[in-house]
């Protein structure tokens, strides 16, 4: 008997049974695909919060290496000693301390409203303002040889105007370095000429001023086998304080300027200072600022180079919509690499212990060659 499919038949949809099974199915692919997206945005949020970390690290290294190479670039002049190197400006301000080229806080103390301590070799306790408790700070002084200005004409008077090449990268008030390969003399200058192209420097006029008119000596254009090089002298502190976003930063202040935020996410400075004790330029040991060894003038000028520390962070909490429980940071940071190599957890070596939050950190050593010192 011939059997006839009737149009009902052909067009008779699901069961209840086949849908609910077709919905669980999917509802377990999309599960799985939602648990894929949220943990490849997970990771993905990591990589780029370690990769922007290792970013501000290796550009906290330049700043500091940068001028930790130029720590005590007086031109030619070989010695830095009171016989070879003059001040003629006013007071003992710290920022133009000319005779000491190098000089750093261990530690800071107090809080970060009210940071305190002592510099060492100068024994100045005015801190940075704001500077983050238990960080380092340093102070590097140098002559800026950016600018191509030259002595042009001999002074025919230790008073005399500097008749120079130019007068590119010199303002009224900056403080200059006039050197050549014999001495140097740092200066304010209190009027620029740039028609017939020289520097005034005369006496209580600006801050901190001079104190004096006169120069140790009359220079010449032809001294030295560069010549007589005119540069800006400047001192740039380098501190830890919290930044804009609230994190902690890298600061960089020039002379008494205002502090300028060079790197966010830079939680901790650790500097330990290599000693030359037998005179053959290879540190023979690494003392902090202000251990005994390291305290006075005369001990300062055995150093001959800087290990630097630093511990980035990043700037978002890396465990965002997890568990307050996920990966929490339990490790423990010797910064500053002055740890024995089996160093007991609770050590005082360590700069931070345990943290216990979900930043991430990494932690950036390096060893920098002083070369004018």
């Amino acid at each position: 008997m011939k059997k006839f499919i009737t149009f009902r038949n052909r067009t008779r949809g699901f069961s209840l049974v086949e849908l609910m099974v077709a919905l669980t199915i999917g509802l377990i692919i999309l599960a799985a695909v939602s648990t894929l997206f949220v943990n490849s945005k997970q990771s993905y949020t990591t990589q780029d919060s370690l990769a922007r970390l290792q970013e501000s690290a290796r550009f906290a290294m330049h700043f500091l290496i940068k001028d930790l190479r130029l720590a005590g670039y007086y031109g030619c002049v070989s010695d830095i000693a009171p016989e070879s190197v003059f001040s003629t400006l006013n007071g003992s301000d710290f920022a133009y301390n000319v005779q000491i080229p190098l000089e750093g806080v261990n530690n800071i103390g107090g809080t970060e409203a009210n940071p305190s301590g002592q510099w060492y070799p100068s024994a100045n306790t005015v801190m940075p303002a704001n500077a983050m408790p238990g960080t380092d700070a340093v102070a590097i002084r140098l002559a800026d040889s950016s600018s191509p200005v030259y002595l042009r004409e001999e002074m025919p008077n230790t008073s005399a105007v500097l008749k120079v090449s130019a007068t590119t990268g010199i303002s009224d008030n900056d403080v200059i370095m006039i050197s050549d390969c014999f001495s140097a003399d740092i200066l304010q200058v209190t009027q620029i000429n740039s028609t017939d192209p020289h520097l005034v420097h005369n006496t209580g006029v600006g801050v901190p001023g001079n104190a004096q008119k006169e120069l140790s000596k009359s220079y010449s254009p032809t001294n030295g086998p560069g010549g007589t090089r005119v540069m800006r002298f400047k001192t740039n502190t380098y501190f830890i304080r919290t930044g804009a976003s609230g994190n902690p930063a890298l600061f960089r202040r020039e002379n008494n300027g205002t502090p300028v935020e060079l790197v966010d996410g830079i939680e901790h400075l650790q500097i330990v200072y290599g000693v030359d004790t037998d005179g053959d330029k290879v540190p023979n040991r690494y003392l902090k600022a202000g251990d005994a060894g390291l305290a006075t003038a005369a001990e300062w000028d055995t150093v001959v180079s800087v290990r630097l520390g630093i511990l980035a962070t990043t700037l978002d909490d890396a465990a965002t919509g997890k568990s307050k429980e996920f990966d929490r940071d339990t490790n423990n940071y010797d910064v500053d690499g002055d740890c024995a190599p089996n160093a007991a957890l609770t050590d005082a070596c360590f700069e931070l212990s345990s943290p216990n939050d979900r930043y991430k950190r990494r932690l950036f050593q390096t060893v920098v060659q002083l070369r004018n010192l």
